[in-house]
């Protein structure tokens, strides 16, 4: 064979690769059951006795949807849990907000720690440790500052921590942009690439994912994976914690509750150095599945690969193309989360430049700091408080 057919056959290969996973990805969209935070209706899944839960959420800036989410947290069909906020400088205004809500609502289980706690250089994580200090009941459960869910989501996310072999449960996202174009387009991302990549890989093997989303756990399988010192100083500390847990010879479960995610990008610049810091944490625990994540952007692989196969190479890109809007509208439909069509096709192509940037460094840019980390995702820098 001659190096062009070579190239040729190479190119061809990785298209039936990026077609496979596309099919395989298609597939398990469509076997997928989601609970949306809309569907709650009060008939969630019971155990026989309620643990005590603590509910976690660290916070860091006041953005106009943090009372909505703070108020849906503190609103759960749930018998006996404390939501727990934590602030980490005394001009942060989340804190006015959560002032405000105790005055409003004083009958919420809401408490709230200002505090100044350092472990490591993982702002979240010392944020975590800080709160912890107000005592933690036996189970815990930990979620993002911009996460916003229903009613049920305690009773659904505790009873699935039930079963004999599962140490944590954790749960997918829906990206909810505001109007920004931008955080249509991280959005897209997100709901489209990201989320499918991670059923995907929950069809082939072990759950090894596991989101700051949502992560419940008992607290003694926290003590016992080290408590918040051992992931102090890591990048990806979910993925740090759920790894932890399975080395414990316990199970991730994956919950069909999804919660949804606010998206807040100004402008491009937000967007990359946001979408470039989750590439480039992927990449940092999981360097392998990073290296082949290209596989799963058909979309852009077409138009780069298929012109080297000739005229028949031609005719699959607007094949390609109008699969992908098809492939779009089945999820928007899934999730009910319409998206605009040129965010996802944008998200597409930007999704493989920001692939290939990820590889560039070892620096990520987070909560207003610059941060470094080595080849094992230790981070360095910043001064571990979130801005």
């Amino acid at each position: 064979m001659s190096a062009w057919e070579i190239w040729q056959l190479l190119c061809g290969l990785l298209l039936v690769a990026s077609f496979g996973y596309w099919g395989l990805a298609w597939h398990s969209l469509r076997r997928w059951q989601p609970h949306l935070l809309e569907m709650d209706d009060g008939n969630a899944p019971s155990v026989p006795a309620w643990p005590t839960v603590s509910l976690l959420k660290p916070l860091h800036g006041a953005d106009p949807t943090l009372a909505d989410l703070v108020l849906a947290a503190a609103r759960q069909n749930y018998p006996d849990y404390t939501l727990i906020c934590g602030v980490q400088q005394a001009t942060d205004p989340a804190l006015q907000v959560l002032e405000a809500l105790q005055r409003q609502h004083p009958q919420l289980p809401l408490r709230w720690r200002l505090h100044d706690c350092r472990l490591g250089s993982n702002p979240k994580v010392n944020n975590l440790a800080g709160m912890s200090d107000l005592g933690l009941a036996p189970v815990v459960v930990i979620q993002d500052a911009d996460i916003a869910v229903g009613p049920d989501y305690l009773r659904r996310v505790v009873a699935a921590l039930e079963g004999p072999r599962v140490g944590l449960v954790t749960c997918l996202y829906r990206p909810r942009p505001d109007r920004h174009f931008w955080s249509s387009v991280l959005a897209a991302q997100v709901q489209e690439l990201f989320l499918p990549s991670v059923l995907v890989a929950n069809r082939l093997g072990p759950t090894i994912y596991c989101a700051g989303a949502t992560m419940a756990l008992r607290r003694d399988m926290l003590e016992l994976c080290g408590g918040w010192r051992a992931i102090a100083d890591s990048l990806a500390d979910d993925y740090a914690l759920g790894a932890r847990v399975r080395a414990h010879g316990k199970e991730i479960a994956l919950s069909n509750y999804v919660v949804d995610t606010q998206v807040m990008e100004a402008g491009f610049r937000a967007f990359h150095r946001h979408a470039l810091r989750w590439a480039r944490t992927t990449r940092s625990v999981q360097p392998l599945g990073h290296a082949f994540s290209f596989l799963s952007y058909p979309l852009p692989l077409t138009m780069i690969l298929a012109p080297w196969l000739g005229w028949g190479g031609w005719i699959l890109i607007p094949v390609v193309l109008t699969l992908r809007l098809v492939y779009h509208r089945a999820i928007a439909k899934l999730l009910k989360n319409p998206l605009p069509p040129a965010a996802v096709l944008l998200g597409d192509l930007l999704a493989l430049w920001i692939w290939a940037v990820a590889w560039v460094s070892r620096r990520v840019y987070w909560q207003g700091s610059d941060y470094a980390y080595d080849s094992h995702g230790r981070m360095r820098g910043g001064d571990g408080v979130q801005r």
